[in-house]
């Protein structure tokens, strides 16, 4: 009879223990999915600030979608930082080229700009800002990147240099449409979330070495 009871008993705690993994699986996913909603929203209404105060800075981080170095050149015209860094810039496009895609005047280009060639990711944007705002002895940015891009832009940046105060002026392209109206802005979102946890995971805000500046003062 003992016996029995113990072969009836093990079923029972395998189902146990089955729904208890199902129950945080589901669990899990409900998070991710609760996450995601609230990134996508978030990222969906931000927006450059009505009235921009100076920064220090003013920083823009290359890669997908038009209208940064434009956007980057218009703040330091507008006297909102005192030098600008293009962060990221491809080792193909001289001074010269960054000029006339910038639209930046050749006297703000000879005092005022810095070109970043050695980032080649998110990571690298972030040590290098770190850097080049430490060698200036900045405390306040205006960083400039898409809108998509801007929670893990300042989550690197805070990991590589915390005391940073940065002002958010994203950029988008002028198709952005609500994430839930367009399936290739959800699926860039979905990307972009999985990078942003991602960073959040690591941890490393305490493990990064400060690297050395690796970036071509123009003037």
């Amino acid at each position: 009879m003992r016996r029995r009871v113990d072969t009836l008993e093990k079923p029972s705690k395998r189902r146990g223990w089955a729904k208890f993994f199902l129950f945080l699986l589901i669990g899990s996913l409900s998070l991710l999915l609760g996450g995601f909603l609230s990134f996508a929203h978030h990222v969906d209404g931000i927006k450059p600030p009505a009235t921009l105060s100076s920064a220090d800075g003013i920083v823009v981080w290359t890669g997908k979608g038009g209208g940064r170095l434009q956007a980057g050149a218009e703040l330091l015209a507008q006297k909102k930082g005192e030098r600008l860094l293009i962060s990221g810039v491809n080792e193909s496009n001289d001074i010269a080229a960054i000029r006339e895609l910038s639209g930046l005047s050749q006297d703000l280009t000879d005092c005022c700009l810095d070109l970043d060639y050695a980032a080649k990711d998110t990571i690298g944007n972030a040590r290098e800002t770190a850097v080049w705002a430490g060698a200036l002895g900045y405390d306040h940015i205006i960083l400039v990147t898409s809108a998509y891009h801007m929670p893990r832009a300042q989550a690197e940046i805070a990991g590589a240099a915390g005391r940073i105060r940065i002002t958010p002026y994203p950029v988008e392209r002028a198709d952005a449409r609500k994430w839930y109206k367009s399936w290739d802005r959800t699926k860039r979102l979905a990307q972009e979330y999985s990078k942003l946890l991602l960073t959040y995971a690591r941890g490393r805000s305490g493990e990064r070495d400060t690297p050395e500046l690796e970036m071509k003062p123009v003037g």
